[in-house]
C-alpha cells in the first residue's frame, strides 16, 4: 500500500498534463479560424465603403453644353454600379436654378417602379423622385448595370453659366439623395458630378 499512492498520483498527474495540453490546443485553432473569418468580413465591408471606392456613380449629362436663350435641351441622371447589389429604395434630389431654367417632363427608367413622390419644385429649386421597391428581393442590379434615374427637359431663360447637381443634404438635410441597400437597410456610398450649362444670346 505504501507504493500504491505514489503510483496513482503519477497516473493522475500524467492524465492532467495530457488534458491541459489538449485544452490549450483547441482554442488556438478555433481563434485562428474565427480571426480569418473576421478579417475577411472587414475587408469586404471596406471594399464597399472606402472613400474613393464608391458603390455607385451618379452622372448628370445633357445633349449639349451650350444653349441659346429659349432653346430646349434634355438632361439625363444615370446611375452606374460597380458591384452586384440589391436595393430597397432610391431617393433622388437634383438642384437647379429655377430663375434660369424652366424644367418639365420628368421621366423614369422602366425598370423602376412608379415613384411614390416626384415633383419639380420651383420654390426650392429641386427635382425630386422617391422610389420604394416593394419586391422583397429588392431591385437587383449587376456590376456595370446602368439605370436612368430620371430624364427631364429644360428651357434656358437667361444668359450665363449654371449648374445642375445632385443634392447631398448639406444645405437641406431633408433633401439628401440616398440609395438604400435591400436587407440591411443601410445607405450605399455614391459619387456624383456637376453638370455646367452655358446659355448664350
Amino acid at each position: 500500500m505504501k507504493y500504491l499512492v505514489p503510483v496513482v498520483a503519477v497516473i493522475v498527474l500524467a492524465e492532467s498534463v495530457v488534458l491541459i495540453s489538449q485544452l490549450k490546443g483547441k482554442p488556438l485553432n478555433q481563434s485562428k479560424q474565427e480571426g480569418e473569418n473576421q478579417v475577411g468580413e472587414v475587408v469586404d465591408n471596406l471594399e464597399e465603403t472606402r472613400s474613393g471606392d464608391e458603390v455607385y456613380q451618379i452622372e448628370l449629362t445633357a445633349d449639349a453644353t451650350e444653349y441659346k436663350v429659349g432653346q430646349v435641351g434634355k438632361v439625363e441622371v444615370k446611375m452606374l454600379g460597380k458591384i452586384d447589389k440589391s436595393l430597397d429604395s432610391i431617393n433622388v434630389y437634383v438642384k437647379y436654378d429655377p430663375n434660369m431654367f424652366e424644367v418639365n417632363e420628368l421621366k423614369f427608367d422602366d425598370r423602376l417602379p412608379a415613384p411614390v413622390f416626384s415633383k419639380v419644385s420651383t420654390l426650392r429649386g429641386l427635382l425630386v423622385a422617391n422610389f420604394l421597391i416593394s419586391d422583397p428581393k429588392g431591385l437587383e442590379l449587376s456590376a456595370n448595370d446602368q439605370l436612368t434615374l430620371m430624364t427631364f427637359n429644360m428651357k434656358a431663360v437667361k444668359t450665363g453659366n449654371y449648374d445642375f447637381e445632385i443634392s447631398t443634404g448639406k444645405e437641406m438635410k431633408e433633401s439628401a439623395t440616398m440609395i438604400v441597400e435591400n436587407g440591411s437597410g443601410k445607405p450605399v456610398s455614391f459619387s456624383s458630378n456637376k453638370l455646367t450649362v452655358k446659355v448664350i444670346e
